[in-house]
């Protein structure tokens, strides 16, 4: 579902955005009473600008390098910008990725003087965005430390061989995610599924990059239209 459109760009929520907050707020209205759903209500929409300024320092990062982003999908414990392209090089997926949690450490920064300042929910804001930035650059492939890492491990082993690296790494985290989940809570078991999920979508677009590469060329392809990998 859009809900509406940021530099151009189409920002939508996922109907399982909606499910999950009425149920919580639901949840907490009936146990805690209205102030504490109202509390978590502002908590909420604290963590859905944060989310989304995150994806955006993403998708502007990226509109830098000429790519352009079809659109910002919110989900529940997260956000994913749906870049048109892939970045030309290692540096280019870089910056692109560590954007996103630069805007994350920005906001947190920016949030301090206020929370010194005995600002009501400014101490909370801060210490979301410092979690969700740290958070990120774990290297968990789609993730931004992900991807990250990928840049890093492409300017020896190439773009297809250092996603596949990342990808192992992923998922050996992705399932340390839902190991500790066990223990420490649900919303981390949830994050190891997603990037599961993520992660063999991924690789079947390896797959599929990996057939594309072996694939002879047409006789008559010009010499100008070698496909970039």
């Amino acid at each position: 579902m859009t809900i509406f459109t940021a530099r151009g760009i189409p920002v939508r929520l996922h109907g399982s955005f909606l499910l999950l907050a009425a149920l919580l707020v639901g949840g907490r209205l009936l146990g805690s009473g209205p102030a504490a759903a109202a509390s978590l209500i502002l908590l909420g929409l604290g963590l859905f600008g944060s989310v989304l300024l995150h994806e955006l320092g993403h998708a502007l990062a990226a509109r830098r390098f000429g790519i352009r982003t079809r659109s910002i999908t919110l989900y529940p414990f997260g956000g994913i910008a749906a870049l048109a392209g892939e970045p030309r090089g290692p540096a280019a997926e870089l910056l692109i990725a560590l954007a996103g949690p630069a805007v994350n450490f920005g906001l947190a920064a920016l949030s301090l003087p206020l929370a010194a300042a005995g600002f009501p929910g400014a101490g909370s804001f801060a210490a979301l965005n410092l979690a969700m930035g740290i958070f990120n650059l774990a290297p968990a492939f789609p993730m931004d430390g992900g991807r990250v890492l990928r840049a890093w491990l492409s300017r020896s082993r190439g773009r297809l061989a250092a996603t596949e690296a990342a990808l192992r790494i992923s998922r050996a985290l992705a399932w340390g995610f839902v190991i500790a989940g066990l223990f420490v809570g649900p919303s981390l078991a949830l994050v190891g599924l997603f990037l599961l999920w993520a992660g063999a979508a991924e690789r079947r677009r390896l797959a599929l990059a990996r057939a594309a590469a072996w694939r002879p060329a047409p006789i008559r392809r010009s010499l100008f239209e070698h496909p970039a990998c």
